[in-house]
């Protein structure tokens, strides 16, 4: 990370911050002087990047996580968000409003022949942590002195950039694709993914989803094969699936600790189901992320 920089840049939107009368309306800068803890409904996606200190985040009723300076924070529209922040910690936050991303997805039609319909197999996984790469570190200092120059035009274009970094491949766009598609959801679908992103670490039963929903168990099932193109249940099994990936890709986690993680307490169960996804076992799974 480009210490220096990103020191002297964090100063500057301190003050800058401090001087706003009229805040953008694409990025949300923060600087906590005091330990502070707060909660927030996602009324749509976010990027929340921390860029000094740290914060411990809850989604749901899930175990808090620690995300650290260099580190970035993806999580979906319609989910409960805990923050536990120390004091001197600054980051930023990007609300992924539909806009956005539909100018996003323009772009990469006319330049990548990208199109979210052409994927085959979505992997709507949409909570992810991940450290930032150089790529996304320049893109985040020319947003961040965009942000302070009080420029909309350069911070939307370097917005931009950042996520041509952070979906940079068929399956991290495939994210893309869930949050298209869920502006459109209609509401029993909606209630229902945001049940599960927020409770998929522990145990599910269909009658808990059903109730959720507030329709029949049938018309719900005719929803998600609709739009999501699977039923509640096997939607469940791809998260947990997909969650787990994202775990297993730590070396030191172990197979049975990821398995908890995602709300499995049968061992054949998690491997069976993972296999079917992934076509290899969990171990052999980390070990070849692990090479990568």
């Amino acid at each position: 990370m480009k210490s220096n920089e990103f020191a002297a840049m964090i100063e500057r939107m301190k003050e800058t911050h401090a001087k706003l009368i009229e805040p953008s309306h694409l990025v949300h800068f923060s600087y906590y002087k005091t330990d502070e803890e707060y909660s927030f409904f996602s009324e749509e996606p976010g990027i929340l990047f921390v860029l000094s200190g740290e914060k411990e985040y809850q989604i749901g009723d899930d175990e808090l996580r620690t995300l650290k300076q260099g580190e970035y924070l993806f999580f979906p529209k319609g989910v409960t968000v805990h923050i536990e922040v120390e004091s001197g910690t600054s980051s930023l936050l990007v609300p992924l409003k539909k806009e956005l991303t539909e100018h996003f997805v323009d772009l990469l039609r006319k330049y990548r022949n990208f199109s979210p319909e052409l994927l085959e197999a979505p992997n709507r996984v949409c909570i992810m942590q991940e450290g930032w790469s150089e790529s996304i570190e320049e893109a985040l200092l020319k947003l961040l002195r965009s942000h302070a120059d009080g420029n909309d035009y350069f911070s939307h274009l370097a917005l931009s950039e950042i996520l041509y970094y952070i979906f940079p491949n068929e399956h991290m766009l495939s994210k893309i694709s869930y949050i298209m598609d869920n502006y459109y959801y209609p509401d029993p679908v909606r209630r229902v993914e945001s049940y599960i992103l927020e409770n998929y670490h522990q145990p599910i039963r269909k009658e808990h989803i059903v109730e959720v929903a507030r329709v029949s168990e049938s018309h719900l099932n005719r929803l998600y094969n609709k739009y999501v193109l699977m039923s509640p249940m096997e939607r469940l099994a791809t998260i947990r699936m997909e969650q787990a990936a994202l775990l297993l890709r730590n070396r030191s986690l172990t197979v049975t600790n990821a398995a908890g993680q995602v709300g499995y307490q049968s061992m054949s169960a998690f491997v069976n189901q993972f296999k079917k996804m992934f076509g290899v076992s969990p171990k052999d799974f980390q070990s070849n992320a692990g090479k990568k």
